[in-house]
């Protein structure tokens, strides 16, 4: 019988660091071989025809041998569509945008997850939001085909009780010829059911399809992750998809990796294809017994097209809150056939230090490199943004070097990668920063090549920072030394913001100011709140504002703000700590504007 890993590992070794600039040096990782089982040879030799039919362009033989790998592999099928969301064609340009140079606010309200990608081919960059709200969020999906300098609001989606997870949206663009689709990978709760759902949307927005891991009250698909091997291939790419089964069925509490793959996903009907499960219906790596409410399994997913033209797949996984594994080991696996069988399972060990949100890219093509990144704890609450980086991913056991992509006492709040495709080991770092104590930061950019660091970037403009809430993203775009693109939220999530340029401190050129469209208040996060909350308003002139809390009398409770206020954006903390449960209106009047928004206190 084929072994797979039960994580029972390193204790936390306590640590005495401190908040400091100094004495962070860089690290060689030492690889742990965890579970290597012998290649099957059916499979491995259904495979190599599969990938010499993908790599001749011949779908009927491709089509023929991919039968004959389920029919050896039995996976579970998934092909029907998820029906609890409401998609709106909207197919609307975006009218929100800067006078400052590759800078464009593409939505307004409180965001609470965002992704971007741009394809390979025809360079269409794609974007996805999640807007709060007090009863659904709205997830909006857009397309730029200038390079993100503009963008049009293809769908939104929506439902009773939809409620997106923090972070919780992953952008894949793929291209097929002279097309492109938006592949997005969603992880949300409806009615109570946490899920993961892929949604396809064609660059005209004529086709739009959603097809997913439905949870329900035992069973929840958490933490979804998606890539393709699209750099590789163009007319028959792969999509592949990863999350967590978290589960309360049998004895207790368990988390397993999931591992999918959609082998046709420009066909009319979209099909998901589970990769390889073990007798506990994981691949390759899962919690034992029972994991407590603090557990956490988080993992990503890349596609590697090695020197020597081998296809492998990789996942990395990080565990947390759970006793016996101490949250510092990085855990991989690697597939050389799709996934359709036993994966090898390695992992490097970083002792002491707490690792969260690991993020894996790789160049695609032809290249042996692997970048991760994840947000690594030093002590006392400095989380910094660190990379993990090997040359040499196709090795029997992979040598990685962690690095810090910042080491200055603040706290990082999250860090992403991504890979510029078939390039040769190039990586764009995204991160953002909350200074000390204080909730607001900035955005930064960092590219990596050559096995070096390139120069930080900061490309938030003066007067618009982020919050210390989400994790921004980032990708590559078709110009000549200005390639960068990075996805981010304002303060206290307000809004959502694309940037373009990695060409220095400063990113920006031009007028760093924002053309104010409007006057606008803010659906109030979070909502319900328990006793703070932010409320945030834009005004376009300077004039003279009153923003005022009533109860559902209409009495006044709270002034929040009561004098003149040049024009920009704002944020304003209300802190309920002395006010009974119930429902609150607070109320924007400013020049001819006004605007009243519900808000929930529960205590």
């Amino acid at each position: 019988m084929k072994t797979s890993l039960i994580i029972i590992f390193l204790i936390l070794i306590a640590a005495g660091n401190t908040f400091s600039q100094i004495n962070k040096p860089a690290v060689t990782l030492t690889t742990q071989m965890l579970n290597a089982p012998a290649p099957n040879p059916q499979i491995t030799g259904i495979v190599s025809r599969i990938k010499e039919a993908r790599e001749t362009g011949n779908t009927e033989a491709k089509l023929f041998w991919e039968a004959k790998l389920r029919e050896l592999t039995n996976p579970q099928i998934f092909s029907s569509s998820i029906t609890d969301l409401i998609a709106t064609k909207e197919m609307k340009e975006v009218s929100i945008s800067s006078e400052a140079l590759n800078l464009t606010r593409i939505s307004g309200g409180t965001i609470t997850a965002n992704s971007i990608s741009r394809e390979r081919v025809n360079g269409v960059v794609f974007a996805a939001t999640s807007t709060f709200g007090s009863t659904t969020d709205t997830v909006k999906i857009y397309r730029s085909t200038n390079n993100g300098l503009s963008f049009t609001l293809l769908y939104s989606l929506a439902a009773g009780s939809l409620k997106v997870t923090p972070n919780g949206l992953d952008v894949e663009a793929v291209s097929k010829s002279d097309t492109a689709f938006a592949f997005v990978c969603m992880t949300y709760e409806n009615s109570g059911n946490k899920s993961t759902a892929i949604i396809r949307i064609r660059q005209d927005g004529e086709r739009f399809d959603i097809q997913g891991t439905y949870g329900d009250a035992f069973r929840r698909f958490i933490n979804g992750r998606i890539t393709s091997d699209n750099a590789m291939y163009t007319t028959d790419a792969y999509v592949y998809l990863c999350n967590t089964l978290d589960s309360n069925l049998g004895s207790g509490r368990t988390m397993k990796l999931k591992f999918y793959r959609i082998e046709n996903p420009f066909a009319l009907t979209m099909q998901i294809t589970s990769g390889y499960q073990n007798p506990v219906g994981a691949y390759g790596l899962f919690l034992s017994g029972s994991a407590p409410d603090s557990a956490k399994f988080e993992s990503d997913v890349a596609f590697v097209n090695t020197t020597t033209n081998a296809d492998q797949l990789y996942t990395v996984t990080i565990v947390r809150g759970v006793s016996g594994v101490d949250g510092s080991t990085l855990f991989f696996t690697r597939s050389g056939d799709y996934g359709a069988s036993d994966p090898v399972v390695f992992s490097s060990e970083d002792p002491s230090f707490l690792k969260e949100n690991p993020r894996i890219a790789s160049t695609g093509y032809q290249n042996n490199s692997l970048m991760v990144s994840a947000r690594r704890l030093w002590g006392g609450g400095d989380w910094d943004p660190c990379y993990f980086y090997t040359s040499a991913i196709n090795a029997p056991t992979p040598g990685f070097v962690m690095g810090y992509i910042h080491d200055q006492p603040d706290t990082t709040i999250g860090v992403c990668v991504a890979a510029k495709y078939r390039s040769n080991g190039t990586y764009l770092f995204g991160y953002n920063n909350r200074y000390l104590s204080n909730f607001v930061g900035n955005i930064f950019i960092r590219p990596f090549s050559s096995g070096s660091l390139g120069a930080n970037a900061q490309v938030n403009p003066a007067g618009y920072a982020t919050t210390a809430a989400y994790i921004p993203d980032v990708s590559f775009r078709n110009v000549n030394n200005d390639s960068s693109l990075a996805i981010w939220n304002g303060v206290f999530g307000d809004g959502c913001y694309v940037s373009g340029g990695s060409g220095g401190t400063v990113t920006l050129t031009g007028n760093n100011s924002f053309e104010l469209k409007g006057y606008s208040l803010s659906q109030n996060y979070p909502n319900p709140f328990n006793p703070n909350t932010v409320v945030s308003f834009q005004i376009p002139v300077p004039g003279f504002v009153s923003l005022k809390i009533y109860d559902v009398m209409g009495k006044e409770v709270a002034k929040l703000v009561n004098e003149f206020k040049q024009a920009g954006n704002y944020s304003i903390d209300f802190n309920a700590a002395n006010f009974p449960s119930g429902v609150y209106y607070y109320r924007l009047e400013a020049g001819d504007f006004t605007d009243t928004k519900k808000m929930i206190l529960v205590k």
